[in-house]
C-alpha cells in the first residue's frame, strides 16, 4: 500500500485495522495521526517482552505480544504485551480496552516519554486495571526492572510494586 492510497487523516481505528503493516516498522494510531516506528531493533527489547508474555502463560493468562488495543475512535496503540480477560479472537488485529486487564511496555530507547507517560495516560483514561512498565538495568542487562501500577478510584494509576522480572518469575 501506498501512502496515496490511506485513507484521509484523521484515522478512525476501522480505518486504521485495514492498513497493512510495513516490512521492518510498526503503526499504531495516536489521535487519529500515524505513528511509524521501527520494529524492536534491541534483542534485549525482544527477549525481554517475550519472558513477560512466558510469565503471565505460565499464570494460565491469556496473552499476546504487539497486538493493537482499542482506546477510543482514533487511538490504537500496540503494547508489547497485552493480557485479557478471556480467550481471544486469533484473527482479529485489534481488540477493544474493555477486553485487556493489563498492558505492559518495555522501554525503547527512542519512545521513553510514550512509553513511561503518554501511554500509562490513555491506558488509565481507557480503565486497563493494570499497566507495567519495564525498564533495562544497564548493570545486569540479563535482568530487567518491572513497576507493576493498578489503576486507582481516581483513574489513574498507582504504583503496587517495583520488583526485579526474574524475581516475578521465580514466584
Amino acid at each position: 500500500m501506498l501512502i496515496t492510497d490511506l485513507p484521509s487523516l484523521p484515522l478512525t481505528a476501522d480505518e486504521f485495522e485495514k492498513i497493512p503493516e510495513p516490512d521492518g516498522a510498526r503503526l499504531e494510531l495516536w489521535e487519529g495521526n500515524l505513528v511509524v516506528m521501527a520494529a524492536a531493533q534491541m534483542a534485549w527489547h525482544s527477549a525481554t517482552a517475550r519472558r513477560v508474555e512466558d510469565l503471565f502463560r505460565a499464570a494460565k493468562r491469556e496473552v499476546l505480544r504487539e497486538i493493537g488495543v482499542v482506546l477510543g475512535p482514533r487511538d490504537v496503540p500496540i503494547p508489547d504485551v497485552v493480557v485479557f480477560r478471556e480467550p481471544v479472537d486469533l484473527d482479529r488485529s485489534q481488540f477493544p480496552a474493555a477486553d485487556v486487564t493489563c498492558v505492559v511496555e518495555v522501554i525503547s530507547p527512542e519512545s521513553v516519554n510514550r512509553d513511561k507517560n503518554a501511554k500509562p495516560a490513555k491506558y488509565a483514561a481507557a480503565r486497563i486495571p493494570e499497566f507495567w512498565l519495564v525498564g533495562r538495568l544497564p548493570e545486569n542487562p540479563n535482568d530487567a526492572q518491572v513497576e507493576i501500577y493498578k489503576l486507582t478510584p481516581e483513574g489513574g494509576y498507582g504504583l503496587a510494586e517495583r520488583a526485579l522480572l526474574s524475581e516475578l518469575e521465580e514466584r
